[in-house]
């Protein structure tokens, strides 16, 4: 799903690397809470939480993107159609706006990501990998500009 028109975005951490996810998908930050495994599921959801009272899958966001697990600091807790996912990430950044021509050169947030565990999640949950698509990878030099502004109060 092609990115559209400019956008307020949730900024995120995994690996040092920087993401952008639309606000529209985003319910809420939070700390980790504990999560119970789920024999027989798929490598990167690490199990279910009880997020305000409901069951939420838990998902390793970092091993998505490269196949490695991560010691998370936060979850961001996203939207996909009528259900609701965590996703873990080493941090937030927070909320910036980004014009829609710098969206549309951004690589996709999954570029890196094994094709067979995408199609899996895909299996899974079609409506939470249209979420994901619509991530975006920042650049290092992008990333910093955007910290920047975040200092200077914007």
């Amino acid at each position: 799903m092609a990115v559209q028109g400019s956008g307020r975005l949730m900024l995120c951490i995994v690996r040092a690397r920087t993401f952008a996810l639309p606000v529209t998908h985003v319910l809420e930050t939070m700390r980790p809470l504990p999560v119970r495994p789920i024999p027989g599921s798929l490598p990167f959801v690490r199990g279910l939480a009880i997020v305000r009272g409901e069951p939420v899958p838990v998902l390793d966001l970092a091993y998505l993107m490269d196949g490695k697990r991560s010691s998370p600091d936060r979850w961001v807790t996203v939207r996909s159609g009528a259900a609701v996912a965590a996703l873990e990430v080493d941090g937030i950044l927070g909320i910036r706006t980004l014009p829609a021509e710098t969206l549309r050169s951004l690589p996709p947030l999954l570029r890196n990501a094994d094709a067979e565990i995408v199609s899996a999640m895909g299996a899974l949950d079609a409506d939470l990998l249209l979420v994901l698509d619509q991530g975006r990878l920042l650049s290092d030099g992008l990333s910093g500009q955007v910290q920047m502004m975040a200092g200077a109060g914007s």
